[in-house]
């Protein structure tokens, strides 16, 4: 009997220990990301932005053709209510990796392109229990426009179009954000609730623990009594 009250107190514990790990986990990508994106997502406006679902034991494919040199920036992110995370690739026309994240529920990338070509964003879901729906933007930027723009604007159009870019910008953090933040509270919800079930468990095992405790030891004070 005790042995298998030892034996469930180590199960329970085990996985709050795991329900933490995952969530301090999940907070130092965060925290990673957050740096990452100061760094390399400055002034960043998706040409697109797409959500699609990722099947489980599957990989998805997306080509887009560059056409000149020039620096590619993205991110992408899935779920946060789940515990699984996708691998990301891009592969050069020749196939070759040229940017890769492995294992994480949502990512940011800037890659210089200096051959044109379809380039391959792979999204890795192989090694998963379950389908996934990947949201995913996408900045090309195109160095030749913008030096033409910037030189041939008048100083009108110039303001205008920076107040555009602006208005984007603001739309794209606005939109990516919410669907993180819903995401997170999804992810907090789904927490708190696991730990409030291993809370009633953990009541119940100890107040079964106590009830066999005070007979254990009313069976030994009685049998004193009769020897």
């Amino acid at each position: 009997m005790i042995s298998i009250i030892f034996l469930l107190f180590g199960l329970i514990q085990g996985q709050d220990d795991n329900v933490i790990n995952y969530a301090e986990e999940d907070k130092q990508d965060r925290k990673d990301l957050m740096q990452e994106w100061e760094l390399m997502m400055q002034d960043f406006i998706p040409d697109d932005m797409i959500a699609f679902e990722l099947k489980q034991g599957n990989m998805e494919i997306l080509l887009e053709g560059i056409h000149h040199p020039t620096t590619i920036r993205g991110a992408y992110f899935i779920s946060m209510t789940t515990k699984e995370k996708i691998n990301f690739l891009i592969k050069d026309p020749k196939g070759n990796i040229i940017s890769s994240k492995a294992a994480k529920k949502e990512a940011v990338f800037s890659v210089n392109i200096t051959e044109p070509g379809d380039y391959q964003f792979l999204f890795d879901n192989e090694g998963g229990s379950s389908d996934q729906i990947v949201t995913f933007a996408l900045d090309i930027h195109n160095a030749t426009y913008e030096h033409i723009k910037h030189h041939d604007l008048d100083p009108l159009m110039k303001q205008i179009q920076h107040l555009q870019n602006g208005i984007n910008d603001i739309m794209f953090e606005t939109k990516f954000s919410q669907q993180r933040r819903e995401s997170g509270y999804e992810s907090m919800q789904t927490t708190h609730q696991r730990l409030f079930y291993f809370s009633i468990f953990e009541t119940v095992i100890i107040i079964l623990v106590s009830v066999w405790q005070v007979y254990y030891i009313k069976s030994i004070i009685d049998n004193r009594r009769l020897i």
